[in-house]
């Protein structure tokens, strides 16, 4: 059981009309898929989605050559074989590309091993895991918060009971489009916000001030993401749990914020921060300082199915919400790079099940991702 070939693709998939938070606006969701291919013809599917074409490069002079012939089984292994191909250079695109290969050595392991992730992981603790609407989203055009609330209670509908916003346009009407949704979503449903990193740590805390009465769970991103004494000079002021760390690129960033007691909510993204392996080393640490890990999800469903598995392993933690962490985030943007594998159904208790099946737990071929494949890689021994 060796790894054959590595397989890269590019995915664009466009979408009807712009969508983003205060910090970008993006009218495309891409990513890049890796597809590693065993010698007996069995694939495993890894992806990271900020830098796909740098990460592919990565992949294909400095990864490759410490995969190809190698034993997929041992994802442990391979992965300190990586950290030792990148070297020093152990943040930004080089993780990336390190993580999109640990997700498809994990994925690969598990369809040859016969075992669903979260067995590889240590075992699954639940078979369902508590998600989070994440949205809605700026709309350009008009008002950014126009379609808030009408679009909250869809959530609502559709079996969520936590939903998190984007906010950031303005502090006043921040405040206002946050009581209105708490107004329309009710009491007993758990309300977040995301400021995306798009505002100074003092403006987060006069909006925040203006909100307090709004019952938030967390707030995500008041500061740019390396802005220690941002987030510790909030920490000292605001009630709501304060989350961030999805930019990310090792444990290590994490340790200041943690050291420091002023980041309560971990969420790296499985993606972006090392894959599986690296993400674990996080969740080591927010149990030694007692802090949740709720990874951050974005790209394709490959992602999405891996942080599903990752959140059935992870330790019970209350916190305030409708239910114990950890929670899944369910991206409810327009993204059809979540459809390629069919996305699990909410159940009515606002949960979705935990995969049985090898691996992800999905099927993904080359065939359901050509619609979006703008170009393809082939790396061979």
């Amino acid at each position: 059981m060796t790894i054959r070939s590595i397989r890269l693709y590019h995915l664009v998939a466009r979408l009807d009309e712009p969508i983003g938070n205060a910090l970008v606006t993006f009218n495309t969701r891409e990513t890049l898929l890796v597809e590693l291919v065993s010698e007996t013809g069995v694939s495993g599917w890894g992806e990271t989605w900020a830098s796909p074409s740098e990460a592919a490069a990565v992949i294909a002079a400095r990864l490759a050559p410490r995969l190809l012939g190698q034993d997929p089984t041992h994802p442990g292994r391979l992965w300190h074989a990586m950290q030792a191909a990148v070297g020093w250079d152990r943040l930004g695109t080089t993780m990336m590309a390190v993580a999109a290969v640990d997700i498809a050595l994990h994925d690969l392991a598990g369809k040859l091993r016969n075992l669903p992730i979260s067995s590889l992981l240590g075992g699954a603790i639940r078979d369902r895991v508590p998600a989070y609407a994440s949205g809605p989203f700026f709309r350009p055009g008009g008002h950014p918060y126009r379609e808030y609330e009408r679009e909250a209670e869809s959530y609502l509908r559709a079996g969520y009971r936590a939903v998190k916003l984007r906010i950031g346009f303005d502090p006043a009407d921040d405040a206002a489009i946050v009581h209105a949704v708490r107004g329309a979503i009710g009491a007993e449903a758990a309300l977040m916000v995301d400021f995306n990193q798009s505002c100074t740590p003092r403006t987060a805390l006069a909006t925040a001030t203006r909100m307090a009465d709004a019952g938030l769970l967390w707030i995500e991103e008041p500061a740019t993401p390396a802005d220690l004494e941002g987030y510790r000079m909030l920490s000292g002021q605001l009630t709501p749990a304060l989350a961030g760390g999805e930019t990310f690129g090792s444990a290590g960033q994490f340790q200041s914020f943690l050291d420091a007691g002023c980041m309560d909510i971990l969420q790296p993204d499985i993606a972006l921060c090392g894959g599986l392996s690296g993400v674990g080393r996080v969740a080591m640490l927010g149990e030694l300082h007692g802090r949740p890990l709720l990874p951050h999800v974005w790209g394709s469903t490959v992602n999405f199915h891996a942080a599903l598995h990752l959140a059935a392993t992870l330790p019970a933690h209350r916190a305030g919400g409708p239910a114990p962490f950890p929670w899944l985030e369910c991206d409810m943007g327009p993204n059809p790079l979540l459809d390629l594998a069919g996305r699990p159904a909410l159940d009515i208790d606002g949960t979705l099940g935990v995969p049985t099946g090898p691996g992800l737990g999905i099927e993904l071929t080359p065939e359901r991702i050509a619609p979006y494949v703008t170009w393809r890689r082939v790396v061979e021994a």
